[in-house]
């Protein structure tokens, strides 16, 4: 019986672990898309400013804004898991002690 429970435990604190790194990589993955999609919209900007088209190019400009908020966002919000993740760790560390 205690066998069982174990193994169930065991795969239960494995999920966990995996949905984790998930979860990590998943915001690592957010942040540098909108990043890159920052960096394609103030291209796209640029060429369109070259060009005198000012509405595309204005446009361009206020899509790459948006998502350089995001960008921002995002990388905010990771920070801050990344924070509680070390103070929940510490503490963990101080009550197995």
């Amino acid at each position: 019986m205690d066998r069982v429970k174990y193994f169930r435990d065991q795969s239960a604190c494995n999920r966990a672990q995996e949905e984790k790194e998930i979860l990590e990589s998943e915001m690592s993955r957010t942040t540098r898309s909108f990043s890159v999609m920052k960096d394609a919209w103030t291209e796209m900007g640029r060429r369109e400013n070259e060009k005198h088209t000012f509405a595309r190019s204005a446009y361009a400009y206020k899509q790459a804004e948006m998502y350089a908020r995001l960008a921002s966002d995002s990388k905010a919000l990771e920070d801050k898991a990344s924070h509680k993740r070390l103070a929940f760790q510490q503490w963990y560390d101080i009550a197995i002690t």
